[in-house]
């Protein structure tokens, strides 16, 4: 059996559901009142790693620095997922602009548990201050 979840706190929901019973959030409503930006940044919370992998990829691919603070939260909230993590700092290495990335990747180069995610953040500052012209 597929399992649903409300789209704004992410209860088991049964498919055929318009407002949620947990939160009260009228589903489409809340679908239609947030831009693709907005609702892709919420969707880092949700329960499913597979969900999250594809919205980090999407906001990476996207390439906008109002994500950044978000995608270090979402690789703080689950620090066991060293694949994750790894997603993150390759879609932080694409947003602009280098302000916000920077901090973002820093963050993670000192304070993420996973020892292979605090190198590659660490390797993509290096790399981002090696680009930048003399």
């Amino acid at each position: 059996m597929r399992i649903n979840y409300c789209v704004h706190c992410f209860a088991e929901i049964t498919p055929d559901i318009q407002q949620c019973p947990y939160c009260g959030v009228v589903i489409q409503e809340w679908v239609r009142s947030l831009d693709y930006e907005t609702r892709l940044i919420h969707t880092l919370d949700h329960p499913l790693a597979a969900v999250r992998m594809r919205a980090i990829i999407a906001l990476g691919k996207r390439r906008d620095s109002q994500a950044a603070d978000s995608l270090v939260r979402c690789a703080l909230r689950h620090p066991v997922d060293v694949v994750e993590g790894l997603e993150i700092v390759d879609s932080l290495r694409c947003l602009h602009p280098e302000r916000a990335r920077s901090k973002a990747l820093a963050c993670l180069a000192h304070g993420h548990p996973a020892h292979a995610v605090r190198q590659a953040a660490a390797h993509a500052l290096t790399a981002m201050a090696d680009e930048k012209p003399r």
